[in-house]
């Protein structure tokens, strides 16, 4: 459950002044268009930077990485550094690995509900698809571009989140993120050098290296 809440609080994305809220009309509009622009470009790549403070720590913790996305349910988001770390999914399988302890979690998709809703929610806070399926959704119109601020439906994701603001510019590109995590962690990311380019489908493929030891925390 920890390594789904990292999971979904720093793969998705503090108000600012001078925000004006959007009517129900003028959201549903904004999130066509984002979904156009997502079907349009469905692979997204962007490096990332990452601050999360804790209960349990004096000092935040800081790290940098990159994600890549292809729609709809496809990512892999790698964290580099000290404590490197890589996230990958297929969209059937989720792989996490520590290269540090040698590591390997495995979860499969679509044998628990509160999971599989979960990585759901977490893709439509990508791409936007069904966003508001599995959000109660605010969006506003701010500094030329938008924040969206979503509150999970899904039991599943309560368990993981408790809010999500979304910072989007005027080309709808994905500014930052900040999570409210359910203990009250906050999970900021900045992402950068975001760019459309395709991304192969065995970047979201993984293999455990031979002596990795595999574990799955949610069972066969």
């Amino acid at each position: 459950m920890k390594s789904l809440t990292a999971i979904f609080a720093t793969l998705l994305f503090a108000p600012l002044a001078h925000a004006a809220e959007l009517t129900p009309a003028d959201t549903t509009e904004v999130l066509q268009k984002l979904e156009q622009r997502r079907a349009k470009a469905p692979s997204l790549t962007a490096d990332f930077s990452e601050e999360k403070t804790t209960h349990l720590l004096n000092k935040p913790l800081v790290s940098n990485g990159t994600l890549s996305f292809l729609a709809p349910g496809k990512f892999r988001r790698e964290v580099k550094g000290s404590n490197p770390s890589l996230t990958v999914s297929n969209g059937e399988k989720l792989w996490i690995f520590y290269p540090n302890f040698n590591e390997v979690e495995l979860y499969q998709l679509g044998e628990r509900a509160f999971f599989d809703d979960a990585i759901a929610a977490l893709t439509a806070g990508l791409n936007f698809n069904r966003v508001a399926d599995f959000y109660k959704l605010h969006a506003f119109a701010e500094n030329g571009g938008y924040r969206f601020v979503l509150t999970p439906r899904a039991s599943g994701a309560k368990r993981v989140v408790r809010e999500i603001t979304v910072w989007l510019d005027d080309d709808f590109k994905i500014q930052r993120t900040e999570a409210t995590l359910p203990k009250g962690d906050h999970v900021t990311t900045t992402y950068r050098n975001q760019r459309t380019t395709p991304v192969p489908p065995t970047a979201f493929e993984f293999t455990p290296p031979p002596a990795a030891h595999l574990t799955q925390p949610l069972g066969k």
